[in-house]
């Protein structure tokens, strides 16, 4: 996009990190990026995958919504998207150390640690950010 957009990219270095600006699915495509075409009907989902750019056209009358949803191994994705954007100086829509509390706690309430134990560096962060909070609840 740099290459075919200077001039916007000179006002502003952190284009891309706003809903504004689009190239052609033609010339991405020219560049060597991968394009797909997916087409959502009622009631279907589109999912998302870590770092991928995504856009979309609402043709006619519809009612959109988005949704974040993560299952438990996307945290190492959030954790680098939270590293990323502390070197961009970008703030980020939800608080990553929250979501991996909520995770630790609920996996600890209901038992279900395989995951954390297949994990051990995982299980053994998540074990200690448990306690921390289980303190401070208590407190």
């Amino acid at each position: 996009m740099r290459a075919y957009l200077p001039d916007l990219f000179e006002e502003q270095p952190d284009l891309l990190n706003e809903l504004v600006t689009q190239l052609s699915p033609t010339v991405l495509k020219s560049e060597g990026v991968p394009v797909h075409r997916a087409v959502q009907h009622s009631g279907e989902f589109v999912l998302t995958f870590p770092r991928a750019c995504h856009s979309g056209f609402n043709c006619g009358f519809n009612c959109a919504e988005a949704v974040n949803v993560a299952p438990v191994d996307w945290l190492e994705h959030g954790q680098n998207a939270v590293e990323l954007y502390s070197e961009q100086c970008r703030k980020t829509a939800i608080s990553h150390d929250k979501l991996l509390l909520g995770s630790a706690r609920e996996a600890v309430l209901l038992g279900k640690i395989s995951y954390w134990k297949e994990n051990y560096k995982k299980y053994e962060l998540a074990k200690c950010l448990w306690q921390r909070w289980s303190t401070h609840q208590s407190s």
